[in-house]
């Protein structure tokens, strides 16, 4: 694999990842309690236009669409997506996935009352961007909630990139909520409101620390 670009290498390595990757995942096995926090984090009193960035098989976007809000999801690697696409439809769910980079969301400007971004920023060469590209989404008002955490604690680690391109992911070794607060505070969110307390157990083995933050776009 050539890591001269590390986003082909990261959506590679996801693409291949997809059709197993629900299998151990952390919202599947976990479903109801993630369905009940991001319901609590929305802090909706109705339907609401929902933007889910770095969407991979579904997770948010498909708890959203199932507390019915209108849901657009959006993911680099066309694996991912159709694995969205068919687990929506085996639901019975209506949102649409996108295959398209967090910097290019063909998405219109203000036009996402909530946005979500749960476990990307690791991921990512530029996590500021992926922050700043939610703020410009959503409505002046609107509300990003997002999610990730200390994955190198993990008892089994969380990637298996090759050195050379996780050397070039400045989050990849996970993420702490003061950090995260910061970053928010700079990419122009305010105020915070931590919501991981509504788990009454650590969602990931080994009680990985983690957060799940909402702040608003003034």
């Amino acid at each position: 694999m050539n890591h001269a670009d590390p986003q082909a290498a990261v959506t590679a390595y996801w693409s291949t990842r997809a059709p197993l990757f629900d299998g151990v995942a952390s919202h599947v096995a976990q479903g109801d309690l993630w369905r009940a926090v991001l319901e609590a984090a929305f802090e909706s009193d109705g339907p609401r236009d929902v933007v889910d960035l770095g969407s991979g098989t579904g997770a948010c976007a498909l708890i959203a669409a199932g507390l019915g809000h209108r849901v657009r999801g959006y993911d680099a690697s066309p694996g991912m997506v159709a694995a969205a696409r068919a687990a929506a439809n085996a639901a019975g769910i209506e949102a649409s996935f996108e295959i398209a980079l967090i910097a290019d969301i063909p998405a219109e400007d203000a036009g996402a009352d909530i946005v979500t971004l749960r476990n990307v920023l690791w991921t990512l060469e530029q996590p500021m961007q992926a922050l700043q590209t939610a703020h410009r989404l959503l409505r002046p008002g609107g509300r990003l909630v997002v999610s990730d955490g200390l994955w190198s604690v993990a008892p089994q680690y969380r990637s298996t990139y090759a050195p050379e391109l996780s050397a070039r992911l400045p989050l990849h070794d996970g993420i702490t909520e003061p950090q995260m607060r910061l970053m928010l505070a700079e990419a122009g969110f305010t105020p915070l409101r931590a919501w991981q307390q509504l788990f009454p157990v650590s969602p990931y083995p080994g009680d990985v620390p983690f957060f799940v933050l909402s702040a608003r776009k003034d």
